[in-house]
């Protein structure tokens, strides 16, 4: 459609809004999007084409319709209105200000000029939207109780009361969130934020809300707007801070806590953050010097200790972890989850005196012993000391109270993988390759939990002209954009190229400023066989390696840890375990074959049974010469921040190569299930 009469417009606008109003917002969206095709400065098309992306979450999308209808009619009010929520949505602080100064020469009212000017204002002060204080007052007492009925109760008031006041949905969606609803939580957050997007309260709770989920990279997003509109509060920068160390930005982190601590010197919360960072930012005794004067000064407690005794496990002082450990269950007896943390750092033998004390402890605790943690502890205090009957009577119970509060969606992960498989068929990216001069050259690892990664990517990291970041979520931040799950349909090839230059790039940003130094980074994270082709494309001079392991060896190991990060929920059923690991194998076969040897595959068995021949081939791949050293990585001192934090610190061994036989007959149901989903079975 290239042109149409006014009668033919007039059709087609009342179509697409009649669908809108109906709901259809894929159909009025294709509407509107065939008018301002055919017209482009339509400006009403636009702007109701933008309030379709802003509920799609599309704000720039929306953003950019809205900058082309204030051309058209740069005297509609509405227009401005909406600009300003779309800017405010996506936080990018250059186009607000670009915004600012077009608004003072805008032709409108100069009543709405106030109006916007105000909304945007830094430091703006909370609207109560004609709520009262004492009413205010009283949901926010809910909410720091913790008391979810009461706090939904008063919201839900207030909100019929005064509808369409951010901070009113906020505390709506915050009791929602309280009672276990995160699904309409996110909704009314991300509701609370199109009313008002420059309400810092309504911004922090819901970064707060998404780091709790694990959102980690829109939690970081929304903060970064936080700061912006209130540059002065510390407590926002320390849980930037805190963020960003979840997605290993160390010296983001580090920076932005000294920023926390400028503003709040005496705030224990900053300090603490400032230590963490210090920690995994590798600067030990400033992070140890830190903790230590908190501990010393009873600041911050039990919280500090248990920030210490996680440094203390990162850097191999396991004795000392498990001090910090004790010493926070007996302020705070209610952190039971603790004694997972302990044990994952110890190594156990029959009649070792802290399996009786941590025993004793649990038995004088209610809440310890309903905690699935507690079942995960105690099922490896039992493995450690060979009593291998008892161990599955405690992995059933964890990992099946862990399954009824959070399973696993197949369907929704079939679905991302579809959308990633789309994108990636959808483009050549063998093609992209040879032309995309990015120069950044990680070696990434990848694979499956428990698969052998950590120590991979020590021996790699070994070497002396490479640096291990860890668990470093650069990949996933830079391949966000392209990745999350959306509409892979939208995507052209030029836009997927496009999009995976600019990848490349945000990666060389961010390993250049958290790596300065690093000639050469070992960047591990698990998941990352899913983007094998694309990584590929983003950095044509990166490696690849994905770890292989026995599937049951691999899977039984990843039934018995606890997972909190990464969404990891097909870790508690076995039958889900199986599907995972046949998608892992499907994943492998689908990069292979679009881009035949764009990876390199270990296998665990393979490098724990000859570790010099495997890690001489594992250098020559990753274009490294040989060095002695890098067998000797357990010698070293860096951080290490996974769940094997004890055994990288152990010379290469093969104790749990073939460990599933002690359990044969308890995982009788995940072999029928392998067999079921075609996962070849090693002899």
């Amino acid at each position: 459609m290239t042109s149409m009469n006014k009668q033919a417009l007039d059709q087609a606008f009342a179509r697409a809004a009649a669908a809108h109003k109906a709901g259809k917002l894929a159909e009025a969206k294709a509407g509107f999007e065939r008018i301002v095709k055919a017209v482009p400065n339509m400006a009403q098309a636009r702007f109701q084409l933008a309030r379709i992306l802003l509920d799609a979450n599309d704000p720039q999308g929306a953003a950019k319709h809205l900058s082309a209808a204030r051309k058209s009619a740069p005297k509609q009010p509405p227009v401005w209105q909406l600009s300003a929520i779309a800017l405010g949505v996506l936080g990018d602080a250059v186009k607000i200000e670009r915004f600012k100064s077009e608004l003072k020469s805008a032709p409108i009212p100069a009543t709405v000029k106030a109006e916007l000017t105000a909304k945007m204002a830094i430091n703006r002060p909370p609207e109560f939207g004609g709520a009262s204080k004492a009413d205010m007052d009283a949901l926010i007492r809910a909410l720091v109780n913790r008391d979810g009925d009461m706090a939904l109760t008063l919201a839900t008031a207030l909100d019929r009361k005064h509808p369409g006041t951010a901070l009113i949905i906020n505390g709506l969606a915050s009791a929602h969130d309280l009672l276990g609803d995160t699904v309409s939580a996110d909704l009314l957050f991300r509701r609370a934020i199109l009313r008002d997007p420059f309400a810092v309260s309504v911004r922090a709770n819901y970064a707060r809300f998404l780091k709790e989920q694990k959102q980690y990279l829109p939690a970081e997003q929304h903060l970064q707007r936080a700061t912006q509109l209130q540059p002065e509060n510390g407590i926002l920068f320390a849980l930037l801070a805190d963020t960003l160390c979840e997605t290993s930005k160390t010296q983001q982190a580090e920076d932005a806590a000294h920023k926390a601590v400028k503003l709040l010197p005496q705030d224990a919360y900053c300090q603490m953050i400032l230590a963490r960072a210090c920690s995994l930012n590798g600067k030990t005794k400033e992070a140890e010097a830190l903790f230590d004067d908190l501990i010393a000064h009873d600041r911050g407690l039990p919280q500090a200790l248990v920030l210490r005794a996680g440094h203390y496990q990162q850097v191999g002082a396991f004795a000392a972890s498990v001090a910090d450990f004790i010493r926070a269950i007996d302020i705070d007896p209610t952190l039971t989850d603790l004694y997972y943390q302990l044990v994952m750092g110890t190594k156990f033998t029959a009649g070792d005196p802290l399996i009786t004390e941590i025993e004793d402890r649990i038995a004088r605790s209610p809440a310890a012993a309903q905690d699935p943690g507690t079942s995960y502890a105690m099922a490896k205090i039992h493995e450690d000391t060979k009593q291998y009957d008892k161990v599955f009577t405690y992995l059933r119970s964890a990992n099946d109270a862990l399954a009824a509060q959070t399973p696993w969606n197949h369907d929704e992960y079939n679905r991302l993988e579809d959308h990633i498989k789309t994108i990636a068929t959808s483009t050549d990216l063998r093609a992209l390759g040879t032309t995309n001069r990015n120069p950044v050259d990680p070696i990434f690892v990848t694979g499956l939990p428990r698969s052998g990664t950590t120590l991979t990517e020590q021996i790699i990291g070994a070497h002396s002209t490479t640096t291990g970041v860890g668990e470093a979520f650069w990949s996933r931040a830079a391949l966000h954009p392209l990745i999350a799950n959306g509409e892979s349909g939208k995507w052209s090839a030029a836009q997927i190229n496009t999009a995976l230059i600019a990848a490349g790039q945000a990666y060389q940003a961010m390993s250049d400023e958290e790596a300065p130094n690093a000639l050469r980074i070992v960047d591990k994270v698990v998941g990352n066989h899913e983007h094998i082709g694309l990584l590929g494309a983003a950095m044509p001079k990166s490696r690849v390696v994905v770890m292989k392991r026995d599937p049951r060896d691999n899977l039984l190991s990843i039934y018995k840890n606890r997972f909190n990060a990464h969404g990891l929920h097909y870790n508690t059923d076995l039958r889900a375990l199986a599907y995972y690991y046949s998608r892992f194998l499907r994943w492998l076969e689908f990069w292979q074959e679009l881009w035949p040897d764009s990876f390199h595959v270990l296998d665990y068995d393979e490098l724990t049974a000859d570790p010099e021949g495997q890690a001489r081939k594992l250098l020559d791949y990753c274009d490294l010469p040989w060095e002695d050293g890098v067998l000797d990585f357990h010698k070293s001192d860096n951080s290490v921040r996974t769940l094997s934090v004890y055994q990288v610190r152990q010379p290469i061994y093969r104790s749990s190569v073939r460990s599933w036989e002690r359990y044969a007959d308890d995982l009788a149901p995940l072999f029928d299930a392998l067999r079921e989903f075609g996962v070849p079975l090693p002899d």
